[in-house]
């Protein structure tokens, strides 16, 4: 009974702690995506995330809130706490029935206070949300599999699909569920035939419900083909931040976390070691360690034949059955004060990280940057974010009543994609064309080098009014203003 009031205060507490760094206005560039598509209609912006690297689903959530609430950026970040605090509930109602007490008890502490869950789950992206899909159609996996009922079935096909249409590492693993649950009833056929057959059923209409956007899936595969935004591999820096990514924040060296992470896989396999030995069950337990790296290798091959797509936070999608792992393991070890040492180490890193957070979201100095862009943007003022600066968008998807020109001057093929940012957004590769056009008082956005802002001075014969620079905490970003007159 302890344990049980235990959990339900930890929920509490670690909801409260993962939403002390959510209530700023600041955003980096892909937030501003999020927020920018957020204004669009569904139709919009199904179309628009057809030219993107993400499927809509997540985006649809936002223009509800957007329909309900307006383009409310706090709103939105506490959209992405959410789906935290349902795993971490999770915890309680179904891992907790599921695999026992503590294993619950542990699940939900991990969800709510690993730093690198914490440092995401505040972001106004999608990661969150495809963790949740993903932990919801793994428990439902397992459940199909102790017990194939047509209410289990419904819910992990539902799950399953929701999890496709969010994030293509969810689609990956999704895939792969899905397929190990097919092999276990394809493999005892015999006594499960009905069972084998209702889930061949319900796979053929995830199948047809997804197919529209598998199509455009393909499509964007050969699109991405010849290059993509993603850099190219280092190692062992990849695999250090692969490997480091549940315990990685903000305030230490990332020797720190991929050292602590190492103990962390050394200690769980220890465990599984002595599982084995003494004759117990290690395939479920041990199933999220290999899940979550198995996902990573198809990335690797992927990459290997077409182009990087391997990226850190993206392994946040596919986290939760890494949690569900570390749990049940943990769970088993029968000197307690070395699950209560780990613990207590992961919650002095996120308390130490979560300062830094709240620090950072908080800081003066980004204030100082939103106060100047409201004390001086007049209704008919124009953005233009110059070259390469994308940073800017940061700034102009508050202000998407705003006409802004972005100067793609490398003919980056975004015309299509930066449509995101509104109506008035122009992409345009020539800069004397987008000057010609421009009249009155133009905001030029990031656009750091001296050299720049005298050839538009010189060049189109604007007069200057003020230029301030500003280096803000939040994402350590910069931002340039140059305010010009034509």
């Amino acid at each position: 009974m302890k344990k049980k009031y235990l959990h339900i205060a930890i929920i509490i507490i670690g909801i409260i702690f993962i939403s002390l760094g959510a209530f700023h206005t600041n955003l980096w560039f892909d937030e501003s995506y999020s927020v920018g598509l957020a204004n669009h209609n569904f139709g919009e912006i199904c179309n628009i995330t057809s030219y993107d690297v993400h499927p809509p689903l997540y985006y649809y959530f936002l223009r509800i809130l957007n329909l309900i609430f307006g383009n409310n950026i706090i709103l939105y970040r506490l959209l992405s706490i959410v789906p935290v605090a349902i795993l971490a509930v999770l915890g309680f109602t179904h891992i907790r029935k599921d695999f026992g007490e503590e294993t619950g008890l542990i699940f939900s502490f991990l969800v709510l206070f690993l730093p690198g869950l914490t440092r995401y789950a505040i972001e106004i992206r999608m990661y969150s949300w495809a963790m949740l899909f993903i932990g919801i159609t793994a428990i439902y996996a397992y459940r199909l599999y102790k017990e194939f009922n047509i209410k289990n079935l419904i819910i992990f096909g539902i799950f399953s699909l929701a999890s496709a249409y969010t994030h293509y590492y969810a689609l990956m693993a999704t895939g792969l569920i899905n397929l190990i649950l097919f092999a276990y009833l394809f493999n005892n056929l015999k006594d499960k035939k009905n069972e084998f057959i209702s889930f061949c059923i319900c796979a053929v209409v995830q199948i047809i419900l997804y197919l529209p956007w598998l199509i455009i899936f393909v499509n964007q595969l050969a699109g991405i083909s010849g290059g993509f935004w993603i850099p190219a591999y280092t190692f062992p820096g990849t695999f250090i931040r692969i490997l480091s990514v549940p315990v990685s924040g903000d305030n230490l060296n990332e020797t720190v976390y991929f050292i602590l992470m190492l103990i962390l896989y050394v200690y769980a396999f220890s465990i599984i070691y002595k599982e084995k030995k003494a004759n117990n069950e290690v395939i479920i337990p041990s199933f999220g360690i290999m899940f979550y790296w198995f996902i990573v290798f198809l990335v690797l091959v992927v990459s290997l034949i077409m182009t990087p797509l391997l990226i850190d936070r993206y392994m946040l999608v596919v986290m939760a059955p890494l949690i569900f792992s570390f749990s049940i393991l943990f769970s088993k070890e029968k000197r307690k004060y070395i699950t209560i040492g780990i613990c207590l180490v992961i919650l002095a890193l996120s308390i130490i990280n979560n300062v830094k957070l709240v620090q950072r979201n908080y800081s003066s100095s980004n204030k100082e940057m939103i106060e100047f862009v409201e004390d001086n943007l007049k209704k008919e003022d124009t953005f233009l974010i110059y070259s390469n600066s994308i940073g800017g968008f940061s700034v102009t998807a508050k202000y998407l009543d705003h006409k802004t020109y972005f100067h793609d001057k490398d003919d980056w093929g975004v015309s299509e994609t930066y449509k995101s940012f509104g109506p008035n957004i122009v992409v345009e590769q020539n800069l004397d064309k987008i000057m010609e056009e421009l009249d009155g008082r133009i905001w030029i956005v990031n656009m750091p080098e001296e050299a720049f802002r005298e050839e538009i001075i010189n060049k189109y014969d604007v007069e200057l009014l003020e230029r301030k620079e500003f280096n803000t905490a939040y994402e350590n970003l910069y931002f340039s203003f140059t305010i010009v007159e034509k």
